[in-house]
């Protein structure tokens, strides 16, 4: 099975925080053993560009860029015309950021690695944390 990740997911994964869930963190193995696919929406990366430039979370954000951009299993899926269609779907969900992510995992018809609560609250997608 494949994931679509958010962004605290993401970050909390590279930087080993224990925030991340012990179900997120074997996804993430799997991940990195070509067990499955990881695939992040790019307003993920966005926002964690944002998150470093702010300092509000420590970590390298390069490091991170190169990993992903090395893998064949973590895939980052751009902002298009798929994903925008399924947008104009989601009225429940008022974020701009979520409801991309949110997007993208109903686009690919795959659960989504999160922690929000609202996001887990929606009915549209299956989540897991």
């Amino acid at each position: 099975m494949n994931f679509v990740t958010d962004t605290h997911a993401l970050i909390w994964w590279f930087t080993s925080s224990p925030r991340i869930s012990p179900k997120a963190v074997e996804i993430y193995n799997r991940c990195e053993l070509g067990e499955t696919v990881i695939f992040i929406p790019s307003i993920v990366i966005a926002e964690a560009l944002s998150l470093f430039d702010k300092k509000r979370v420590s970590f390298d954000f390069k490091k991170l860029f190169r990993k992903i951009y090395e893998s064949e299993n973590f895939i980052i899926i751009p902002l298009d015309y798929s994903v925008l269609q399924k947008m104009v779907t989601l009225k429940d969900i008022p974020e701009l950021h979520d409801k991309i992510i949110v997007s993208t995992a109903k686009y690919l018809n795959v659960p989504l690695i999160t922690k929000d609560e609202i996001l887990r609250k929606y009915i549209g997608i299956k989540t897991i944390w």
